[in-house]
């Protein structure tokens, strides 16, 4: 099962990837300034007193292990993962393979101005649903049987149940600003068929 630290590791390489440009412009000024280092060595080496002639070494030295860093950040880079390819390959499997979080719904409502609500808000990321969630006011028991209310985005899907019922993933970590923790992930409102809602559910 992949780990969250994978799926931030081969992100972060997908950021390296896009520094590479920069790394590469920035690796062809200190050739430049190593050459003419260089060639100012050569050409004044006879010169130069013993303290100059060593203080220009070691500037050369120091020229040499930025170039080598440099070129080592280069080399280093994955350039064989797009961001499609993580999101498919490593983000969704992460998700999917999370455990989910239940939450008994005493009550809901569809929010059609969500600016002027001022309860909790939680944004809820779907990779799988078809249907755009919307925003819903709930009241909710946790397996406390503590009551809460709060608005989150979700989809509905109606099914044969008595009680209905909020379903959702969470990341312990945050991943990236778009995928963070403080977000729920293929988010599901559960409802008994005979609700009437006016929003569109996964059995249409």
């Amino acid at each position: 099962m992949l780990s969250i630290d994978k799926v931030i590791e081969i992100h972060e390489g997908l950021l390296r990837v896009s520094d590479v440009p920069i790394i590469m412009a920035t690796l062809i000024l200190w050739l430049i300034i190593g050459i003419v280092s260089l060639v100012d060595i050569i050409k004044n080496r006879k010169l130069l007193p013993s303290k100059g002639f060593i203080f220009r070494g070691l500037n050369l030295v120091i020229i040499l292990l930025i170039e080598s860093i440099l070129l080592i950040n280069i080399v280093e880079t994955d350039f064989s993962t797009s961001k499609k390819e993580w999101e498919s390959q490593y983000l969704i499997p992460y998700i999917n393979s999370l455990p989910e979080d239940k939450l008994i719904v005493k009550d809901f409502s569809q929010i059609v101005d969500i600016s002027n609500n001022k309860n909790k808000k939680i944004e809820s990321i779907h990779f799988t649903n078809k249907h755009e969630p919307i925003w819903v006011e709930l009241f909710v028991t946790d397996k406390n049987n503590l009551k809460q209310k709060f608005v989150v985005q979700t989809v509905i899907q109606k099914e044969s149940i008595k009680e209905a019922y909020l379903t959702y993933k969470r990341i312990n970590k945050t991943i990236t600003p778009t995928y963070r923790e403080n977000l729920y992930y293929e988010t599901i409102l559960h409802i008994p068929e005979e609700y009437k809602v006016l929003v569109p559910s996964l059995d249409e």
